[in-house]
């Protein structure tokens, strides 16, 4: 694998999937507990916005593993 490979398997694993899912997942479950929306309301904009978040979250996590 050549250091793209790794760094783009590594912003997709530990950003988006990572962070991203588990985060919007969390969140519904925080809005639906306070009451604030049903759970399954917001889910898809959820695993929209938070897995984009993510990838940037894994880009900065990247580079700061890998600074020069």
């Amino acid at each position: 694998m050549t250091t793209n490979q790794n760094k783009f398997r590594f912003i997709l694993l530990r950003g988006a999937l990572g962070w991203g899912i588990p985060t919007a997942i969390f969140f519904q479950l925080i809005m639906h507990l306070t009451g604030e929306k049903d759970f399954f309301e917001g889910i898809i904009s959820s695993l929209i916005i938070f897995p984009i978040t993510g990838i940037f979250f894994g880009y900065f996590l990247w580079n700061s593993k890998h600074k020069k």
